[in-house]
């Protein structure tokens, strides 16, 4: 990007200084930053720590602490966790004035319907607005910079001399990720400073430039090196999901990608719900649901310790593992709804012979709780399998496991089992290299030179009616000519191959007098022969409004640009004969 003698670009923003990843986790998030100057020598918050808990990590859970009156009251991570405890505790009913939410993220994956409308629960089943919850949480992440970092340690440093990067998943859909770019840019980050890293390629981003360094400084462990026009997948495995990608190796450490992301909902709290769904058959799920409604500390410490007790399954060399759980509360919701005592309906499940209590700890048989985590690896082969399969005829000589779940010796061995002709590889900080690899993307934004598009792009169009072409149901008459509504015309075709910024470009114009604004409704489709919008398969992406300057009574034409091959579709417009550019907006519907 050209810059000019006062330090700003040709589009007018200026060169930023630095360069801040917030990787925004399913159960973790954090943010890692460095300078335009020294882009390898990333920074992170060297620790999260937990009164409570007496904990400290390298990143602080996704869980936002949000006061029902007063939105500017707010907490995040360890600090949301801690005083939610406290107010539990006290209960002096302050709890009640306040939403608490936790691995919320997972929402946007699940659910269908993505929406600024759209709402989100909290651990008591109290809704509030999605677009609320994500922007605070962001906006937390971006606070806790500024106050620790920022105001401290670089006090020249403006709002406009940050580029920001956002993680996402790669497997997210179009509309997600959208979801997305509008909570960040109503958490205070500029669009046009903002710059969306799917997660896997800022993992291979990391991993390359590991190997990168020590080939040109001698230093540090090496990883297993990829030569040009080698293979590799990604895999990364974090607390919702598993990401896959297939990248070719080019020239100047730039990859092209083989195949569609790919993944599935298989991350580490795919294990949990393993596990909550057997004390649900053991207790019932009204005693589960109640341990979190009526019980939220005790549910709170519950999956705490469920996350201690599965890092430790697969170091487990005895044939008893032990998780602490919250027994007095399980014995009063028991008894709530017809059973003795939790000890009794442990007594009598089909656990019975895996499942011993001791005081408050539960002691779990070491061959049923890998039996869980195998439901999990299973899939996580599959999807594997699935990828290898799509890039058949092209040899893929290493797979790199990245991620939060990364270091887990059960998933580490399943993958290894089961791909035995393949180098396997875990680099160093693999919690990490999503967010280290996320400010790198934000230093080399074309580490992937083209992508294999996901989704059919097209628009909605009402062509002149076609009685051997269209249904006659949605034939209407405008402006005395037999029209055919809800066509989808298709821009790009699923599972092309991309290079990035490659573009198609549609005129428009407006049909009314004075006409002051023109609305292009983008929709994505699951297969390319899509013939009508409300078809299966097909949702709208959004809408372009452009706003027409010094509208006229005479027709008025719209040079639209629509740039596939980055991490997210671009739309610009462009009204002909203006010498001031248009105000053009991608708006979620």
């Amino acid at each position: 990007m050209a810059t000019s003698p006062d330090n700003t670009t040709t589009d007018g923003i200026s060169t930023p200084f630095i360069v801040v990843a917030l990787d925004f986790g399913t159960t973790y998030s954090g943010y890692a930053f460095s300078f335009i100057d020294k882009p390898h020598e990333i920074l992170t918050n060297q620790v999260w720590n937990s009164q409570k808990y007496n904990l400290a990590s390298i990143k602080t859970p996704t869980c936002l602490l949000i006061n029902k009156t007063n939105k500017d009251d707010y907490r995040f991570g360890y600090e949301a966790e801690d005083d939610y405890a406290d107010m539990q505790t006290e209960d002096t009913g302050e709890a009640d004035n306040y939403y608490f939410f936790d691995r919320f993220k997972m929402e946007l994956h699940v659910q269908k319907d993505i929406s600024e409308q759209m709402l989100l629960y909290d651990v008591k089943g109290q809704s509030l607005s999605a677009v609320e919850v994500f922007s605070t949480a962001i906006k937390a992440l971006k606070d806790h910079l500024w106050a620790n970092h920022i105001e401290k340690n670089m006090r020249d440093i403006k709002m406009q001399d940050i580029k920001w990067v956002l993680t996402i998943p790669a497997i997210w859909s179009a509309k997600s990720k959208l979801f997305m770019r509008r909570c960040a840019e109503k958490a205070g980050l500029q669009s046009k400073r903002l710059c969306i890293a799917l997660e896997p390629e800022s993992a291979a981003l990391y991993c390359q430039q590991k190997q990168r360094t020590i080939d040109e400084y001698g230093t540090g462990n090496s990883i297993a090196k990829i030569g040009q026009g080698g293979n590799y997948l990604v895999i990364d495995i974090g607390g919702g999901t598993i990401d896959i990608v297939a990248h070719k190796k080019l020239i100047h450490y730039k990859v092209e990608e083989l195949c569609s992301a790919s993944g599935n909902d298989c991350g580490g709290t795919r294990i949990d719900r393993e596990f909550m769904e057997m004390m649900e058959t053991i207790v019932g799920k009204n005693v589960m649901d109640g341990l979190k409604k009526e019980y939220t500390l005790d549910y709170l410490d519950f999956m705490r310790n469920l996350e201690i007790f599965k890092r430790g399954v697969g170091k487990r060399k005895k044939e008893t593992i032990n998780m602490s759980i919250p027994l007095a509360a399980l014995n009063a919701l028991c008894k709530k709804f017809g059973k003795q005592s939790f000890s009794e309906a442990v007594s009598q499940s089909k656990y019975k012979t895996d499942l011993i209590i001791k005081g408050i700890v539960l002691q779990v048989q070491i061959t049923l709780a890998k039996k869980k985590f195998k439901s999990v690896t299973d899939k996580i082969v599959e999807e594997i399998k699935n990828v290898l399969q799509r890039v058949e005829g092209s040899t893929i000589d290493m797979f790199y496991v990245v991620g939060g779940c990364a270091e887990s010796n059960i998933i580490q061995e399943a993958i290894k089992d089961s791909f035995k002709d393949k180098r396997i590889v875990t680099p160093d900080e693999p919690t990490l290299a999503v967010l280290k690899g996320a400010v790198l993307f934000g230093h080399t934004p074309d580490f992937v030179t083209s992508r294999v598009t996901r989704f059919a792009y097209g628009r909605r169009i009402r062509p002149i009616f076609n009685e051997l072409e269209h249904d006659i149901n949605r034939k209407v008459e405008s402006d005395g000519e037999n029209r055919c509504i809800n066509v989808f015309d298709l821009l790009m075709r699923k599972n092309t191959h991309c290079a990035v910024g490659s573009t198609h470009s549609i005129e428009y114009h407006t049909y009314e007098r004075n006409q002051a604004k023109v609305t292009v409704a983008v929709y994505v489709s699951e297969n390319d022969d899509t013939k009508y919008i409300d078809e299966e398969g097909c949702e709208k992406l959004g809408e372009l409004v452009v706003d027409i300057p010094n509208p006229t009574s005479e027709r008025r034409f719209v040079h639209v640009d629509f740039q596939f091959g980055g991490t997210e579709l671009v739309v610009t417009a462009t009204v002909k004969g203006e010498i001031t550019p248009c105000t053009a907006r991608f708006e979620l519907i």
